[in-house]
């Protein structure tokens, strides 16, 4: 295995970053250096290490997806080196480890009866950060983007008459609505699975308006959406379905395992779930909204 990583280590391979901060991809270089990951891009480099990584699984076609800790993707074409990199990654994998007051503290979350935790973990969500909802909804924009919408084909300026109307309405017709911060965000879908898609509410404050949908119906569409991110809907799906990691999270001050559960908890709940569904192993339907 040492041969192996000593092989990797001499060869890179190019990549897309998908990020919170990466908007559009950025093109970077990968490089396994020992046992981390060095990533290196226009605006620096940065190491991980590699038994944090998510390697793509061996034999899919297509696009090869890596997800780092914090939820980022990167875009691989597929390379036997990536399988070289995946074994070695395994190979060097460590043993989870944590000071000793917070192994006390997960034996305690353990203990509880686990029927009451996902109440338990809701009725706490007024603690968690309205910056985890945002980075919540950032991933998942970034993963749709990845994988099932494309830019909008609305010139820059219609979209800007679109938002300005939009807005303005919103506060005549839904004045219930007391978000701090909201945005509109136009994108266009491709399929039949967004034939019924009015508007795709996302945690944080995002809405996503697809250009094939736009005109009637559009104004009632996103003051559904408003509401429900308003009432913290998704983030209250995620609470009840991932309360261990969200208790956790309140406990260290790590919301990272409850950022990184978002895609595979909501996606099923998305509009068109069938799609979804079939990359996450799951079914769902839109009950994150009800």
């Amino acid at each position: 295995m040492d041969s192996i990583r000593g092989n990797a280590s001499a060869v890179s391979l190019q990549a897309d970053l998908f990020g919170s901060r990466t908007q559009p991809a950025q093109i970077v270089e990968l490089q396994l250096v020992d046992e981390w990951l060095q990533i290196r891009g226009v605006t620096g480099t940065q190491q991980i290490p590699m038994h944090q990584v998510r390697w793509p699984r061996t034999g899919d076609g297509g696009i090869c997806l890596l997800e780092l800790p914090d939820g980022a993707l990167l875009h691989c074409q597929p390379d036997p080196l990536l399988q070289q990199w995946s074994a070695a990654a395994r190979a060097t994998r460590k043993p989870w480890r944590r000071p000793l007051q917070h192994a006390g503290l997960a034996l305690a979350a353990a203990a509880l009866v686990w029927a009451a935790l996902p109440a338990a973990a809701e009725s706490l969500l007024t603690q968690v950060p309205g910056q985890i909802d945002r980075h919540v909804g950032q991933r998942m924009l970034d993963r749709l983007d990845a994988e099932w919408l494309e830019p909008s084909a609305l010139p820059s300026q219609a979209q800007q008459a679109w938002r300005q109307r939009l807005t303005d309405a919103v506060t005549q017709t839904c004045p219930t609505v007391r978000l701090p911060a909201w945005n509109l965000q136009f994108r266009h879908g491709h399929g039949e699975e967004h034939s019924t898609t009015g508007a795709i509410g996302l945690p944080g404050g995002t809405v996503v308006l697809l250009d094939e949908q736009l005109g009637r119906g559009t104004l009632g569409a996103v003051c559904d959406e408003l509401g429900q991110l308003q009432q913290r809907q998704g983030m209250r799906t995620l609470a009840r379905n991932q309360p261990v990691s969200l208790l956790m999270g309140l406990a260290f001050d790590d919301f990272s395992s409850t950022v990184a559960a978002a895609w595979p908890v909501l996606a099923p709940h998305l509009p068109f779930a069938a799609r979804v569904g079939a990359l996450t192993g799951t079914t769902g339907n839109r009950s994150m909204h009800r």
